[in-house]
């Protein structure tokens, strides 16, 4: 992820990894021990539509899809419910500049993808910059 910060706007340039079926014991061994974010998808037809997304700061990426899906650990375990009840897709994006800069890129894809389970009015900006852009780039897979 790279940053350019200028006046009162900012553009984060975030790298997707290619789209992986969700299992959660190949997603252990996928996702880094990074802080980032997770954006979990359906696929329908040639199009993926998008179900979540989710930052990990602190347990990183690995540990944050164990403890989203986990029963005992989980903070949303009805979302997780019904997303075990999906064909999951994920990809992931590392950010690890600040969790400030995640709340910013957070805030952003949630406005731009609108995805089911998350909720627009639950998700502020950081509040440094009056304009906030991410220019996404996907790995093909």
């Amino acid at each position: 992820m790279k940053k350019v910060a200028a006046d009162n706007s900012v553009v984060y340039n975030v790298e997707w990894s290619k789209p992986f079926e969700y299992d959660r014991f190949s997603a252990s061994r996928v996702l880094p021990e990074m802080p980032g974010i997770l954006f979990f998808s359906e696929k329908r037809g040639n199009d993926y539509h998008p179900l979540l997304i989710f930052a990990s700061w602190r347990e990183g990426l690995r540990g944050g899809i164990r403890n989203l899906f986990d029963e005992m650990f989980s903070a949303m375990p009805k979302t997780a419910a019904e997303l075990r009840k999906k064909k999951l897709f994920y990809r992931y994006a590392v950010v690890d500049s600040s969790p400030l800069d995640m709340k910013d890129i957070l805030f952003w894809l949630i406005r731009t993808y609108e995805p089911e389970f998350n909720s627009v009015r639950d998700f502020v900006p950081s509040n440094r910059y009056e304009k906030i852009a991410v220019n996404e780039r996907r790995v093909r897979g």
